[in-house]
């Protein structure tokens, strides 16, 4: 890392814990840890805004007299198993 300066954080001791582990498991400091993904959250791409304006739904096409036959064929048999 060139041109490196300080910053001090106050976090949760239980998440600089996870970071410290996580640090020797790559067998890097604690320092460059913590760098490598703060910078990988920001160059990750972006999930694309939710579009809340739209309140249309996708509706699947309904069942046919024949097809809701079948099921209701179907739901008999499997309580008369019971």
């Amino acid at each position: 890392m060139t041109d490196a300066v300080s910053l001090t954080l106050k976090i949760d001791p239980a998440l600089k814990e996870t970071l410290k582990n996580l640090a020797q498991e790559n067998q890097i400091s604690l320092s460059q840890e913590v760098s490598q993904r703060l910078q990988l959250s920001l160059t990750t791409q972006q999930h694309p805004a939710v579009d809340n304006q739209s309140v249309l739904e996708d509706v699947d096409p309904q069942l046919n007299a024949s097809e809701l036959k079948q099921v209701r064929a179907l739901l008999k048999k499997t309580k008369k198993k019971k």
